[in-house]
């Protein structure tokens, strides 16, 4: 039963192929078949137009879209660049006005403390 079941399996697939054979050749040497791989043809230009198009233009817009962030980022870092200039500008300026007081407070205690040797000296 079994070489029965195989016998009818082969005869199928080979009524599929004797098909799928007469199909191409017609395809291929009737009119028709010309004119189907014709536009077959036409279509997967037109379709690869198409995708290079669409390529394109994503790309641009993800160029576009990177340039912007970088750009943004500039700006961002030039900002911060500039407060940070003015905090360390103001930090100086601080810096100095406490060392100019510290200064005063010194010759200030400097001159008292002639003034006291001087009182001294002259008892």
């Amino acid at each position: 039963m079994s070489n029965n079941t195989e016998s009818n399996n082969n005869g199928w697939i080979f009524l599929a192929g004797l098909a799928t054979g007469a199909v191409v050749g017609y395809l291929i040497n009737s009119d028709k078949g010309r004119e189907v791989r014709s536009q077959a043809a036409h279509k997967a230009v037109e379709y690869g137009e198409q995708a290079k198009t669409f390529a394109v233009d994503k790309y641009s817009s993800a160029a576009s879209t990177v340039s912007n962030i970088i750009e943004k980022g500039k700006k961002y870092a030039s900002e911060v660049s500039a407060k940070l200039l003015q905090h360390i500008k103001s930090g100086s300026e601080e810096a100095q006005g406490a060392m100019e007081d510290a200064e005063t407070a010194f010759q200030s205690g400097a001159n008292r403390v002639k003034n006291q040797l001087r009182e001294m000296s002259a008892s």
